[in-house]
């Protein structure tokens, strides 16, 4: 089986990008690792890992309703 190489995606200038999906993409990239945190709670072992893990993921709902309130804004 021969595999074709395809070329990289060339990334996008950040120039050509709008400040809202700049803002949108950092907050949706703090969600995931919020949610990892969340997840990495509940296996750790350290103490109260239902509260903890409920706390991320509860700041990682917080950090996208922000974004989506300011992205309403701009």
């Amino acid at each position: 089986m021969v595999m074709a190489i395809t070329a990289p995606l060339q990334p996008v200038p950040l120039r050509d990008v709008s400040p809202v999906a700049l803002m949108r993409a950092r907050a949706v990239a703090d969600a995931n690792c919020l949610r990892a945190l969340a997840r990495a709670a509940l296996r750790d072992g350290a103490p109260k890992p239902q509260l903890r893990a409920g706390n991320a993921r509860a700041a990682a709902h917080r950090v996208l309703a922000h974004a989506r309130c300011m992205s309403v804004l701009a």
